[in-house]
């Protein structure tokens, strides 16, 4: 995938004559409407939003007939030159939703945009102009349980507004860290934690997305510290969660679970489960001080005599009985139960 911006240019102090082949200001937006800084300051204000500057850049004005054409022949151009699988389109918002839809066809390949909000219906109205958004309502609200310890019941609050409002759960990008966000071992050190917000990330509907240096425990702040060069860390192939990361990657390809839907099996303010096909997935927010858990799942696909055993510890089984079986986390950590 390319990461491409259809909304502005660099900040050249608006010397346009430099820029090729946007060198004039009739291609720009003014800042007629806007707050005296030409800068987005109320991202409420969709027409703000669309119409003024994102931190000062020259923002291009898609409505001129030449903007919009050559953003559109640009795209479909480096599309072919570089056979280029999707793309990650940046600042979607910014840009009026008619556009999207023609540079989504002349790209003719997948593209999932960034609509950096917290609003469920807000974000899920650019499906369908593109083919898939990054799921930040889901970030916040997985942050937020993860990090912050907040209830599980808000994972199936948030997973029944997505159902509402979502044309497609399938394609949207799963994310727990980006260049745009503080790091979540900046704000929260306890690994189980986060190895739960990653299996979550992983495992659930939609295309995951890990950012790099999260497999060498990275734990920057805001931007620029969250950007932290990768070289440093040596590479690491055996990290505890290079390699957590890894198994669970390998079990999602091996077990072809994202042709299967997600079905909540079980939720709580500490506990949620799930299941794709015949996968379980069990998670906490408890954290590495939370000694022990145990719940018992009812609600499930599998017959009695089904033995369960644990991906991270294969000895670590159950066998469903009399259409149940009871499920034990030990100190905060995940499980994904398969059968065998």
């Amino acid at each position: 995938m390319f990461d491409v911006v259809g909304n502005h240019v660099g900040n050249v102090g608006y010397d346009y004559s430099s820029i090729n082949p946007f060198n004039s200001a009739t291609y720009y937006h003014d800042c007629n409407g806007c707050p005296s800084s030409c800068n987005i300051e109320n991202y409420q204000n969709q027409p703000e939003v669309e119409h003024c500057r994102l931190a000062g850049l020259p923002d291009l004005n898609q409505s001129n007939s030449d903007v919009n054409n050559k953003l559109k022949s640009w795209i479909a151009n480096l599309v072919s030159t570089y056979s280029v699988d999707g793309l990650r389109i940046d600042t979607v918002p910014e840009v009026e939703k008619s556009f999207w839809s023609g540079f989504q066809s002349s790209a003719g390949v997948f593209c999932m945009g960034e609509v950096y909000d917290g609003r469920v219906d807000y974000v899920a109205g650019y499906q369908g102009y593109i083919d898939s958004v990054l799921s930040y309502p889901m970030f916040f609200t997985l942050r937020g349980v993860f990090q912050s310890k907040n209830s599980m019941y808000n994972i199936e609050s948030e997973l029944n507004t997505y159902a509402k409002y979502f044309k497609d759960l399938s394609v949207l990008g799963n994310f727990m860290d980006n260049h745009d966000q503080t790091r979540f071992l900046n704000g929260q050190s306890d690994y189980w934690l986060y190895k739960n917000a990653l299996v979550y990330t992983i495992m659930a509907q939609g295309i995951p997305i890990i950012y790099y240096g999260t497999e060498q425990g990275y734990a920057g702040g805001a931007d620029p510290n969250n950007r932290e060069p990768l070289w440093t860390s040596g590479y690491s192939t055996s990290s505890d969660l290079y390699t957590y990361i890894k198994t669970v990657i390998n079990y999602k390809k091996t077990a072809k679970i994202y042709n299967e839907s997600q079905v909540q099996r079980y939720a709580d303010n500490n506990f949620y489960a799930f299941t794709r096909g015949t996968t379980l997935v069990a998670l906490t927010n408890g954290g590495t001080n939370q000694a022990s858990i145990t719940r018992t799942i009812t609600y499930h696909p599998y017959t009695d005599g089904t033995k369960l055993c644990n991906l991270f510890y294969p000895t670590d089984c159950i066998t469903v009985t009399s259409g149940k079986f009871d499920v034990v986390l030990l100190h905060g950590e995940a499980k994904i139960f398969y059968p065998v």
